[in-house]
């Protein structure tokens, strides 16, 4: 299990990975997973704000009902909803992993609290000085009986209308979103669709990506819940005092573009300045140069080199470096580029980074890799 810590004023915020003991069977590894995530989350006191969980759609019931026994037996909350990630269908594996986000409150003026959204959907709220935090899981397109419509533009639509009424209902508008994860079960199909649908949506909200109106950082990859076309996160902040919170888009690097040049209407990640320390959430990076085209084709080692070296160079401008990554996500396409992912940590000195492996396609053909991270900044020595 791997716990990173940043201490605040009022809270502490935490990242904890807990990840699938590979000497255990699946079940056993998750169970074993899930006991530890829940006696860390016990005995420091975190109020969980966001958790994935990484398993095959095949055996989701199993895993879930491993993750309720293990917070009843730990005596905590139980009305926290997670999102459950599948990369692809097919995969073979019944639990890789869980992630959880969460703070620890150091004030009596900072809360957390599971709010309901519409259609008996369940988000956390973060209440401190200064600030309010929201993260919706799993929003899904369906209509207003719980029905999914047919066809993936009517289900993306929807999709961004539920985070938007989800959002209203709690006192948020969309332009308030600071990251979205959205996971499509058929990306190679339809990316271009889902740009389409985000881009029109974002549009009619006044989201140009200009610095008044900056797009959200994102992740768009392959995953399912449980069959759906598309399901997504959400992540909105609102801030009342600039001098105590500010959120705002990573400086861009030399190394690539805005992704808007290329029709992804997303920002390359977003930074969270609170209580004077930072946090980088760093959208999904690929092995793209700056004019949008994809690098290294059919070298393995050479797009994780080059997207680590992307990821590198963005958070760089905030004073961080790979080795403040608490927390992400390794996407791979195929075995062979998981094992090519090892030997390159090799050669980086034994690189330590806290990235659950997953399963899944990228975006276009030829990326067999795609990283997305969660970057806490080491406070400047005076």
């Amino acid at each position: 299990m791997h716990i990173r810590k940043l201490r605040r004023s009022t809270f502490t915020e935490l990242y904890v990975t807990a990840f699938a003991d590979p000497a255990l069977a699946p079940l056993e590894a998750a169970e074993k997973a899930f006991a530890q995530l829940a006696a860390a989350v016990a005995d420091q006191r975190i109020l969980p704000l966001q958790e994935k969980v990484y398993g095959s759609v095949t055996a989701r019931d199993e895993v879930l009902a491993l993750r309720g026994k293990a917070l009843v037996d730990a005596g905590l909350d139980t009305s926290m909803a997670c999102t459950y990630l599948d990369g692809r269908r097919t995969t073979p594996v019944a639990f890789r992993g869980v992630q959880l986000w969460g703070v620890v409150p150091t004030s009596d003026h900072v809360s957390v609290k599971t709010v309901p959204t519409p259609r008996d959907g369940r988000a956390r709220l973060l209440e401190a000085p200064g600030l309010e935090l929201i993260h919706i899981p799993a929003v899904m397109g369906t209509d207003r009986d719980g029905n999914l419509p047919r066809g993936v533009t009517a289900q993306g639509d929807r999709m961004f209308e539920n985070a938007e009424a989800s959002l209203a209902a709690n006192g948020f508008a969309y332009t308030d979103v600071a990251r979205t994860w959205i996971y499509l079960q058929r990306i190679l199909d339809w990316y271009g669709e889902l740009n389409n649908v985000r881009t029109r949506f974002h549009s009619a909200r006044g989201i140009t990506g200009r610095p008044d109106a900056p797009f959200p950082a994102s992740t768009g990859i392959q995953g399912t819940c449980a069959g759906e076309e598309c399901v997504m996160d959400v992540l909105a902040i609102k801030t009342s005092d600039e001098s105590t919170a500010n959120i705002a888009p990573l400086t861009l690097s030399k190394r690539q573009n805005p992704s808007l040049e290329y029709g992804s209407a997303f920002s390359r990640g977003m930074t969270l300045d609170i209580e004077g320390q930072k946090t980088i959430l760093v959208s999904g990076t690929a092995s793209i140069c700056t004019a949008g085209r994809s690098l290294h084709i059919d070298d393995r080692q050479g797009q994780i080199v080059e997207t680590l070296l992307n990821i590198a160079a963005l958070i760089e401008s905030e004073g961080a470096s790979l080795a403040d990554i608490c927390s992400g996500t390794f996407f791979y396409k195929d075995e062979e580029t998981l094992r090519a992912y090892g030997e390159v940590k090799r050669m980086m000195g034994n690189l330590d980074l806290p990235l659950v492996n997953i399963l899944a396609d990228v975006c276009r053909p030829e990326l067999l890799i795609e990283i997305e991270a969660v970057v806490q900044v080491p406070k400047a020595v005076p």
